[in-house]
């Protein structure tokens, strides 16, 4: 099976953690389809096969996608690609937009699950992070989308917020798995250069706290997510028992994928693609059907390093077989040996496999570069 993402890069506003590619505009937007349909026939021979496990719409804000424009861009798609009759087929919604009758428009043209970007339950937090909807909107979206018939809701939460209180992020959390939702990603905030969060830090102000916050925080999660059967099964993401991201599952286990829309990355082993992140140079290159793209074939020791990097970030871990059947025996040797260096209460293992602790998965980042190819 074979995985699709499409990248709509359009927003109303910026948040400020956001560093993926966006423009605040709704210009170009029919040149951008335009450019995207012209993309899907040019690569239409990318994937290995044409049957279609899951298609993500991610963005930018895909939720300002009209249902005239969704049912063009399935119509596309099915004259390239079969989709499986179980595909999963998210679509990425801000809480504002998700109305009665636009929630009914999305059921009618194949959406059959949505990530809605909630952020906090908090409206003084949700003003920090400079999200358009209150916490009122947030939750009627949730359950607006589970009475249109949606029953493979996630929401994503950001934790790690100076101005929160443990107490306070318990509260958000309660709050979260009181609703009809599956799934649940839930993100450290992050300062990422060139976003107006990296330059309200560097201004001073105390969007970050303290480590042990951080720490406090995650354990925070992990506990309450178990309670309410929710199963971590990657760092930032928990969802019921059958409910997880296929989609991003299939990114951290190395499936091939193609991504449309301008930086949007697509990957088949071993080769690495990246479009421009520059709308107007995106669809100039389409028009011309010369597109802006760069790759890059992966070495051996790149793609030991990506292996190890994202599988420790699952909660499945590293399996010593697949290891060796994917690198060799001396690859895996290199491995143990390097693993003695690791701080012994980061990790465990299990027989064939190699997980993080509750600790490692906070340092996950950290312990992966200890065991990288030249480490």
């Amino acid at each position: 099976m074979a995985g699709i993402y499409i990248h709509f890069p359009f927003c109303k506003q910026k948040c400020v953690y956001c560093s993926f590619y966006s423009v605040a505009s709704l210009q170009r937007r029919a040149e951008y389809w335009e450019g995207l349909f012209k993309e899907m026939e040019l690569r239409k021979d990318f994937l290995p096969e044409k049957n279609i496990d899951t298609l993500y719409i991610g963005g930018g804000t895909p939720s300002l996608c009209t249902p005239a424009e969704l049912e063009q861009l399935m119509e596309k798609l099915q004259q390239y690609y079969t989709f499986s009759p179980s595909a999963e087929i998210t679509l990425e919604a801000n809480p504002e937009q998700l109305t009665a009758d636009y929630l009914s428009a999305l059921k009618s043209v194949g959406i059959n699950r949505l990530s809605i970007g909630v952020q906090s339950f908090d409206d003084n937090i949700l003003r920090l992070l400079n999200r358009r909807h209150d916490a009122a909107t947030a939750l009627s979206a949730v359950q607006e989308a589970a009475r249109a018939g949606f029953d493979n809701l996630s929401i994503d939460l950001i934790y790690d917020i100076a101005y929160r209180s443990g107490e306070m992020w318990r509260q958000e959390l309660a709050t979260a798995l009181r609703l009809p939702i599956v799934h649940l990603s839930c993100y450290s905030l992050t300062v990422e250069e060139n976003t107006l969060l990296a330059r309200r830090v560097r201004e001073g102000q105390p969007y970050l706290p303290e480590e042990a916050d951080t720490e406090r925080d995650f354990l925070i999660l992990r506990e309450m997510t178990a309670k309410a059967g929710f199963q971590q099964y990657e760092i930032s993401n928990f969802a019921k028992e059958g409910r997880i991201s296929r989609h991003n599952h299939a990114y951290w286990t190395g499936e091939p994928y193609l991504g449309l829309g301008p930086a949007a990355h697509s990957y088949r082993h071993p080769v690495r693609q990246w479009n421009v992140a520059d709308l107007k140079r995106y669809v100039e290159g389409m028009a011309c059907g010369r597109p802006d793209r760069e790759e890059e074939l992966l070495t051996l020791d790149q793609q030991y390093d990506e292996y190890v990097l994202l599988r420790l970030r699952t909660c499945e871990g590293i399996s010593l077989a697949e290891m060796e059947e994917k690198f060799g025996a001396a690859r895996k040797a290199q491995f143990l040996r390097q693993l003695q260096r690791v701080r012994s209460d980061l990790y465990r293992r299990d027989g064939d496999a190699v997980r993080l602790t509750e600790a490692g998965l906070l340092f996950a980042d950290a312990v992966a570069e200890e065991l990288f190819a030249d480490g």
